[in-house]
């Protein structure tokens, strides 16, 4: 070819090209942007809306159903995954968008203008919302704590705004929030009874004190000269001056004063949520990084602005890296490279042992340019460094030696033949083109389908492909273009040319030992057509037989040194109950040695750290932990700990102890829905699916998304309320503003608001029997009466929680698995049983988890097996021109499924997601065995050798660039099977002793397949490529 004599004839250029393809390499080694996992774009987000005084029933009915109808009319909509959650007072959905939705920001500004349509048109008044929350997909790089056991949160929240200045500063710095902060305010109680004995009503206090501190404009002086303006100022500025406010007068006449009948305090506001770190109060500070940084970068300058601010705070004050994105990515990706670098060592080990050390040199040094070439084109193409990028070039890498070894073993062989090594060194290349670039084709062709998988596993998987594509033609061009020079440079005489290296007393090389042991197996297995045919049929059975042998999880957990904690107490816990539970779980993490730091939030949730993980929405009966250890090993060990502790430490709640988990988010491994229209019969239903669920060993925390029923009151004002003038949106906003507490003025302290606060006394608003005795003013007569006199009460118990999938009523029994018992495995028992009950007309069940994450994935993965089998057959077809030939490339694809599966059970991997992708991967590496066999055996053919004898003598005379290219393949991905690594080692596995495998089924069985099966007629004579 023109450009192999050229790169020949002109060495000097062509190494000069080649130099500066390995400088960009290195250069975009180090400057390429690095993160954790590939950029998935969140396709999912919330619809939130408030609904004060509704319980859940009526939110369902007035609010959610209305709002999903408005929902569903949108064909970006994915219904099935769309479900809402209706509780008292409040409306969630968590929508989620169809996987072809590219551009989802779009969506949910069209989405934001359609709902405040439904609003005006359809929702009942006094509904807040609906708002659509579309930075729910955000992830943080960072989470700082900033803590002190001295400090007041005013203190906090000073020192909090300082550190966000200084931050800003950063140029990669996208959003900044800050999390747990608490406000001062000025709390003004009193009692109804004092109240209705001076005549003040609190509405006239309201309107006192709103009054009496905003702004009004009073207009302006005009003089003949001049404008002068004029304020009227009568802030508030101390709690005093708010003590001294005039509300009313008494019967005697004297001036009743706002102190005279209220207590009025400051205070830090009644949170429903707080925030701790390592059991100190905190405030939190999150940060978010600029797409297209260097995260590892961007951590390095965070830290370096601590360490800045540090200097100038109190000594005891402390900035806590809760998250730390960064360094986990360096670790991660650090760890990864050390892998990488492990893999090339192993395959230049193989190479230099088993090939003569020029030879050996000559491939070997096709690596290091192939690398490079690989990865300067990653970087153009901006594809960024992170584990499916650098799993790629693992599992690449025994594979981009192959083309350059296989063009030495020619040039040697050429050599041999008596050949110039100028004319060899062209001819090496020359001659293996078409069967060289079609293995590297084929061999693409197993892993470019796999950019058809859809959604967030596509998005995650498609660094994949690409590199694996890149870095193979990578390694076609160098073979084509710089081993050819390397071989003229450094081999001068052939391996059975007189010389030192063929001396008579020269002990036989491992090759030589291999190659005689194989001439005589082959002989043996010609000889014996029949057992060898039949053999290797038996072990195609064999080998899908032993697929239903291997256990499967689709999804690993994810190798962080994080876990989180979440706790569920009661529906209606207050938010101090469930903080006093909590803690008790935080001094176990505190006392472990293996805990480096951890988070407490209470009322609310961690904020999205990781692609997978979803926070809660805030709940005062919900708190959760982020545990931050030693080692991703030490998180599995001590989360597992506290699972079987976990009941004996918080009997009162449910506890879950969660691992961060790869892939598609889940509600849990193991979730059964039932869908139907009454809510009992629902329940019911759930309650025979608990059962079965509870009688299955390693089925644990099972629970429903329904939550608790809850306790509550209902107020039904009598038809005397009426006559006296009372309505029920006077009764709800009085007894709003007494129980609840409602702002009704702020005071300023520079450009700090403080809120003003009223509501009543504790005293008055602590059980039933005051609820009843509230005394409230009558629009009519003026006069006080305890509500008691106006309306009956009646306790209650309402449902917790109302969740509506695709629109219907679904309650979702879930269920943890415990660790040595796959999801799977209690699926498949709990079927059985559910399979026997009859369900009620208009009622289903249906499964979800990781069972429906499977389902959805698999089917296209298979799809993606299917389009690769018939890419290679289409090329392989093209080539051989034949389909007798195709077919027998074809056939080893099947032979490697023993290999693949015994990859799997000797080490102990399961079957999962990348294991499947092992298994398309190994459908076009192992046909390159059977290409080279084939193409030689036409060689062979065209120079009058008969169909046996070429056939015999090509599987003779291609064994040792077979054996090579197939151990440097499997050897390439051992650092990835030895690291145990529970996502990559299925992978690894898979390939290493597939490949193995059907090395040595190919090397026994083409051949004879060959002499069997193809007939003179059949044979289509290679076109030759000498020019």
């Amino acid at each position: 070819m023109n450009f192999v004599r050229f790169s020949l004839k002109y060495p000097q250029v062509t190494i000069s090209v080649l130099v500066i393809v390995f400088a960009l390499g290195a250069y975009s080694l180090f400057t390429m942007p690095r993160r954790e996992d590939p950029k998935i774009t969140v396709r999912q987000g919330l619809v939130l809306a408030f609904f004060p005084g509704a319980n859940s029933s009526q939110v369902e009915d007035q609010l959610t159903r209305k709002v999903e109808e408005t929902l569903f009319q949108f064909s970006e909509v994915r219904k099935g995954k769309t479900f809402s959650t209706s509780r008292d007072g409040l409306m969630i959905i968590q929508v989620e968008l169809e996987e072809w939705v590219q551009t989802p920001d779009m969506f949910w500004n069209k989405l934001t203008v359609a709902l405040q349509i439904t609003k005006q048109t359809e929702l009942p008044p006094g509904i807040m919302g609906p708002m659509v929350n579309s930075d729910f997909g955000d992830t943080e790089a960072i989470v700082l704590g900033i803590t002190s056991k001295k400090r007041n949160y005013r203190q906090l929240k000073e020192y909090t705004r300082q550190l966000e200045d200084k931050l800003r500063g950063i140029r990669a710095v996208s959003k900044m929030k800050r999390i747990g902060e608490r406000q001062e305010e000025i709390v003004i109680t009193s009692n109804s009874e004092k109240l209705a004995q001076y005549g003040i009503k609190f509405t006239d206090v309201i309107k006192i004190l709103q009054s009496q501190n905003n702004i009004y404009p009073s207009g302006n002086l005009k003089t003949d000269a001049t404008e002068v303006p004029f304020y009227t100022t009568s802030y508030y500025n101390t709690e005093e001056e708010i003590a001294r406010q005039v509300v009313g007068t008494a019967k005697n006449g004297d001036v009743i004063h706002l102190g005279d009948i209220a207590r009025i305090e400051r205070r830090y506001e009644e949170a429903d949520s707080y925030t701790a770190v390592n059991s100190i109060p905190a405030m939190m500070l999150s940060l978010q990084m600029q797409e297209g940084n260097n995260i590892v970068d961007f951590g390095e300058e965070v830290g370096k602005k601590i360490a800045e601010m540090l200097e100038q705070l109190p000594s005891d004050v402390d900035i806590v890296k809760v998250i730390d994105q960064p360094a986990l990515v360096d670790h991660n990706i650090s760890h990864f490279i050390r892998e990488f670098f492990i893999a090339i060592t192993a395959v230049v080990i193989v190479i230099l042992v088993l090939l003569p050390f020029r030879i050996a040199l000559v491939a070997a040094m096709a690596i290091p340019m192939t690398i490079a070439m690989t990865f300067a084109m990653l970087h153009a193409f901006g594809i960024e460094l992170h584990q499916v990028s650098l799993a790629a070039l693992i599992v690449v890498l025994g594979m981009v030696v192959d083309d350059a070894i296989v063009i030495a073993d020619n040039y040697v062989e050429l050599l041999d033949e008596g050949m110039s090594p100028s004319k060899a060194a062209w001819r090496s290349a020359t001659d293996l083109v078409i069967p060289v670039l079609t293995a590297t084709i084929t061999i693409i062709a197993a892993f470019i389908p796999m950019i058809i998988l859809s959604g967030s596993v596509g998005e995650f998987i498609l660094a994949l492909p690409l590199t694996v594509t890149i870095a193979l033609a990578s390694s076609f061009l160098v073979a084509m273009i710089f081993t050819p020079i390397l071989c003229y440079a450094f081999i001068k005489k052939g391996l059975h040319q007189d010389g030192p290296e063929t001396a008579p007393d020269k002990k036989p090389s491992m090759l030589d030992r291999l190659q005689n042991v194989y001439d005589k197996s082959l002989d043996w297995c010609m000889a014996h057509h029949r057992i060898t045919v039949s053999g290797s049929l038996f072990m195609i059975v064999i080998g899908v037989a032993l697929y239903f042998f291997i256990p499967q999880k689709f999804f690993p957990a994810a190798e962080r040194n994080q876990f989180v904690i979440d706790l569920w107490m009661p529906t209606g816990t207050t938010v101090a109950r469930t903080e006093a539970a909590i803690q008790r779980m935080a001094g176990e993490v505190a006392k472990d040695e293996r805990v480096t730091s951890y988070a407490v939030f209470t009322g609310s949730s961690a904020p999205r750290f990781y692609y997978n993980f979803s926070p809660e929405v805030p709940a005062t009966n919900f708190a959760q932990i982020l545990v931050n250890t030693t080692d991703d090993a030490a998180a599995q060990d001590f989360a597992q700990e506290l699972t079987q502790r976990a009941d004996d430490l918080i009997p009162e709640g449910r506890t879950l102890v969660r691992l961060m988990q790869q892939g598609t988010p889940y509600l849990a491994p193991v979730e059964i829905r039932i869908s139907g229209d009454e809510l009992a019969t629902i329940k019911q239903i759930g309650d025979r699916v608990v059962h079965i669920l509870e009688d299955i060993p390693g089925s644990i925390n099972i629970r429903d998304n329904f939550h608790e029923d809850y306790y509550g009151i209902d107020i039904q004002l009598k038809p005397q309320a009426s006559r006296l003038g009372f309505t029920t949106e006077s009764v709800a906003k009085t007894l709003y503003v007494g129980f609840s507490g409602a702002p009704v003025s702020t005071m300023y302290e520079g450009s700090t608001p403080v809120d003003l606060v009223l509501r009543l006394s504790e005293e008055s608003r602590k059980d039933f029997n005051q609820l009843e005795n509230t005394y409230l003013p009558s629009p009519v007569t003026g006069s006080s009466v305890p509500l008691r006199q106006i309306a009956t009460l009646s306790p209650q118990w309402y449902t917790g929680r109302i969740v509506r999938r695709n629109g219907v009523r679904t309650l979702s029994i879930l269920s943890e698995n415990e660790e040595n018992v796959l999801p799977e495995q209690v699926l498949s028992r709990a079927r059985k049983e559910i399979d026997k009950m009859e369900l009620p007309a208009g009622y289903q069940i249906t499964y979800g988890g990781e069972y429906e994450n499977k389902q959805e994935t698999f089917s296209q993965m298979v799809v993606a097996l299917g389009i690769s089998i018939v890419l290679i057959f289409l090329i392989l077809l093209i080539q051989f021109r034949n389909l007798k030939e195709t077919f027998l490339v074809m056939l080893t694809i099947p032979l490697s499924l023993f290999g693949a599966f015994l990859g799997l059970l000797l080490t102990g991997n399961n079957f999962g997601f990348t294991a499947f992708v092992g298994l398309i991967s190994l459908s076009g590496v192992v046909v390159r065995n059977a290409i080279i066999l084939i193409d030689h055996t036409n060689e062979l053919l065209a120079k009058g050798d008969s169909i046996p004898e070429a056939a015999i003598e090509a599987g003779k005379r291609r064994l040792r660039p077979i054996f090579l290219t197939a151990t440097a393949a499997a050897f390439g991905v051992l650092p990835m099977i030895l690291s145990g690594s529970p996502m990559w080692s299925p992978l690894a596995s898979v390939l290493a002793v597939g490949v193995i495998w059907s090395m040595i089924m190919a090397l026994l069985t083409i051949p004879i397949l060959y002499a069997l099966v193809i007939k003179p007629k059949d044979i289509v004579h290679p076109v030759s490529n000498e020019k």
